[in-house]
């Protein structure tokens, strides 16, 4: 449960009157705390969820959460940001695939899902995301939420791609972070964690886990060296049944029940 949501009162202020209410906020915070949290501007509450979950340590790390699984949040706008009209035209047509394909990393495949899509293929396209047939699978991509991730003042895009078999086993949710969003070029997400459900159970990979995944390093090949990333345990994957309430402490928490594994075997 957040104790936290300044974001229904800003929304009804005028844009000074919701600026300076943020500063406010953001101050007894940082008095509390003694280290203010970054504002997030939720967009899938739902998704978000399993963000503050999964990559909770991370999150606190980057002042996004507190250590009580609790963040700010608040619909904030910054001249610096880049705000599309359509956030679903923009990852379609830019974000790349590298995160989880092969053949696009060897450039034997389309760089963003608009350059492998097929003449026929079926898109819908959305506000915040998209959706595509690709293959036996169905590809849905959408914004999760808005926040500055890297630290360096200007906000950064949460993204979640979700793949869904027709048949077997699934999904497969990545959890992505755009850095600096500007109006063009290819989006080049960093890889936070997979999230793979099969048999009733679910495994979220983080760290050198996703490569085990992967097949490959999801890190290699970026214009820029891998972030200092923080695992709850490094190299480990956290089994999961589908619809496990949160961890204790964390947003909707009803209780601890987190299962590691050890990949090392």
């Amino acid at each position: 449960m957040h104790r936290t949501r300044p974001h229904t009162a800003l929304r009804r202020a005028p844009a000074r009157g919701r600026a300076v209410l943020v500063l406010l906020l953001l101050l007894a915070v940082a008095l509390v705390s003694g280290c203010a949290l970054q504002p997030v501007e939720v967009v899938r509450p739902d998704v978000f969820r399993n963000y503050a979950i999964y990559l909770r340590d991370e999150m606190v790390r980057r002042n996004i959460l507190d250590a009580e699984g609790n963040y700010m949040e608040a619909a904030i706008r910054d001249n610096r940001d880049y705000r599309p009209a359509s956030y679903g035209e923009e990852l379609y047509r830019r974000l790349s695939t590298r995160f989880r394909s092969a053949e696009a990393r060897n450039g034997l495949a389309g760089e963003t899902f608009a350059d492998g899509a097929t003449a026929d293929a079926n898109v819908r396209i959305g506000k915040v995301g998209f959706a595509l047939g690709q293959g036996m699978d169905v590809i849905s991509v959408s914004l999760t939420a808005i926040t500055d991730w890297n630290g360096d003042g200007v906000n950064d895009w949460l993204v979640t791609c979700t793949v869904t078999p027709l048949f077997g086993n699934g999904p497969r949710e990545y959890y992505l972070a755009v850095e600096n969003v500007g109006p063009e070029g290819v989006l080049k997400p960093t890889l936070l964690a997979i999230r793979d459900c099969a048999n009733n159970e679910c495994t979220v990979l983080v760290g050198k886990a996703r490569t085990k995944a992967l097949g490959f390093d999801p890190d290699r090949s970026t214009d820029k060296a891998p972030a200092n990333f923080v695992e709850s345990q490094p190299g480990q994957q956290i089994v999961l049944p589908p619809n496990t309430p949160a961890p204790a402490g964390a947003p909707g928490a009803a209780g601890p029940r987190v299962q590691e594994q050890s990949l090392s075997k």
